[in-house]
Formats: structure tokens, C-alpha cells, sequence
């Protein structure tokens, strides 16, 4: 590990000691108002300066170590690797999410935006993982104007032990906004061939397949492993099967967790599992 509680902590409390001196600034400026002006706007610079500078800095660092340390202690033991960086993602590209057909996103500099990639092995299978945010454009009038919208969550890509001779997308409904998702696929050829086979995952997922293809029958220990991660999760999954590939989105789920500057890190914190998921994915790819 590179960061310990006790560095993690050091930064924390040069942080505060920071925002105290920040405090100061401001405060002489709003007394030097009353005195003398240009010593209060010398003073508000100061202030500024000092937080665009060092403050900002400094905070932006301690997140990111604090995450890195959160990540090393949870999700990479999982995966057999020791440590993780939030760029320079090498297995989750752009080109592998376009290569899973299961949504569209813009693409240029600074989209997508891949963070946090971790890759690994786990219960025998090759494992990817990765926090996405994916531009995506769409119009709410047809020919009106051009909008955008950002889909935001965890990636995820398994490589299956064999290879299943299957080939659908099965997503949510609030994965993706249903304009953008319908648009998409009737430009990719899908359609909705039949029934997802599962009443309850019936009411919010929608199958498709390739049209030159036959509508697939999802294997019963499939269905039910979704279901469970459904069940599970706050977020919105969406699974693209191709042959003995396994790509999964998971909106609004992230491997980058909020972190709190209000007060210093903690064991408990730092051990806090930020996507239990991961289990569920397994499962879900145990199940083919």
C-alpha cells in the first residue's frame, strides 16, 4: 500500500490547518473593509490565491489517496493486485465498450472518461473493472436541437470460462434514457425479439438480439442471478453477452466513493467496501 492511515491522516490535518489559514485571510480582509480597502482586496486576493493554489491542490490529493487506499484494501486483494491509479486505463478502452454494443457514447478528447481501472483474476475467470462516464447525445424533437447527456457508473468485463453461443443485450430501462436506448439499437439492428422469460425482470429490462438471429432463450440460473443483483443494487445494470465475452454497466454505481473532508479518515472508512457488486457479477457469469 502506498498511503497508511497514519499518512492519510497527516494529510487530513494539513488540510484543516490550511482551511484555518484560508479562514484567517478571509477574515482580515472583511475587517480591513472598514479601514482600508485596498488592503482588503489585497487581502481577498490572498485568500484566492492561496486556495487555487495550494488549498485546492492539496485536497484534490488527499481524495485521490484516500481512494487509492480505500481500493487497495477492498476490491484489489479480490483481484490479486496490490495497487491501482486512477488514469491510464490499458484493458478498459473505448474500443472494448463500443465492441459490446450496448450503448452509444461520444467520442473525442476527454470522453469517455475511464478512472480507476482495476484487472485481475477472480474465481478463475480475467476480470476488468473501471468508474465510466459516457457522453451521450440525443434530441427530444426529431430534427430539434442536439443535447447531451452523461451516463455515469461502473464498467465491468469478465472473460467466461467457455464460450456460451450466445449473443443479446439485456438492459434496465433506467440504464440508459429510453430515447437514446431505442435510437441506438435501430441503428445496431436489435430488436425486442420476446419476453425477457422472467416476470419480474419483465417489468423493467428490455431483451435484445441481433435480427438476423433467433430470439435467445435466457438460461434459467441467468435470470435468477440478475434478478438477485437487480434486487441488490441502487444502480441500473445493463449486460451485453457476446459469445465468451461479459460487459456489464451498472449506472449510478461507482468504485470512486464520495470522500468527506469534514472529518479524518478511519480504519472503518478506509475498509468500507466501495462496490460489493463485484460478488454478484461473479455469479451472474457462473451462471452462463
Amino acid at each position: 500500500m502506498k498511503h497508511s492511515i497514519s499518512d492519510l491522516q497527516q494529510m487530513y490535518h494539513r488540510y484543516r490547518t490550511q482551511v484555518l489559514f484560508l479562514l484567517l485571510l478571509l477574515i482580515a480582509a472583511l475587517i480591513s473593509i472598514f479601514q482600508n480597502r485596498f488592503l482588503a482586496l489585497a487581502a481577498l486576493a490572498a485568500a484566492l490565491a492561496f486556495h487555487l493554489a495550494i488549498l485546492r491542490p492539496h485536497q484534490k490529493k488527499y481524495v485521490q489517496a484516500f481512494l487509492q487506499a480505500n481500493l487497495e484494501r477492498t476490491l484489489c486483494p479480490k483481484l490479486g493486485i496490490n495497487t491501482v491509479s486512477e488514469k491510464n486505463a490499458s484493458r478498459i478502452t473505448p474500443a472494448l465498450l463500443k465492441n459490446a454494443h450496448l450503448m452509444p457514447f461520444r467520442e473525442e478528447t476527454g470522453t469517455p472518461l475511464l478512472r480507476w481501472e482495476l484487472s485481475g483474476q477472480l474465481r478463475g475467470l480475467f476480470v476488468s473493472l473501471c468508474d465510466v462516464t459516457l457522453a451521450q447525445d440525443f434530441r427530444l424533437v426529431e430534427k430539434g436541437k442536439k443535447r447531451v447527456h452523461f451516463n455515469t457508473g461502473v464498467w465491468a468485463h469478465i472473460e467466461l470460462s467457455r464460450n456460451t453461443g450466445m449473443n443479446f443485450r439485456l438492459l434496465h430501462e433506467t440504464s440508459v434514457p429510453t430515447p437514446i436506448r431505442m435510437d441506438y439499437f435501430s441503428r445496431e439492428s436489435l430488436l425486442i425479439p420476446s419476453p425477457v422469460g422472467d416476470p419480474d425482470l419483465a417489468k423493467a429490462f428490455v431483451l435484445y438480439h441481433p435480427i438476423t438471429e433467433e430470439a435467445p432463450v435466457l438460461p434459467g440460473p441467468f435470470l435468477r442471478e440478475l434478478k438477485k443483483l437487480a434486487e441488490y443494487t441502487p444502480g441500473y445494470p445493463a449486460v451485453s453477452i457476446q459469445g465468451n465475452q461479459m460487459d456489464i454497466f451498472i449506472r449510478g454505481r461507482f468504485l470512486a466513493r464520495p470522500v468527506s473532508v469534514k472529518e479524518p479518515p478511519t480504519e472503518k472508512q478506509l475498509n468500507f467496501d466501495p462496490f460489493p457488486e463485484l460478488l454478484y457479477l461473479m455469479d451472474l457469469a457462473a451462471s452462463l
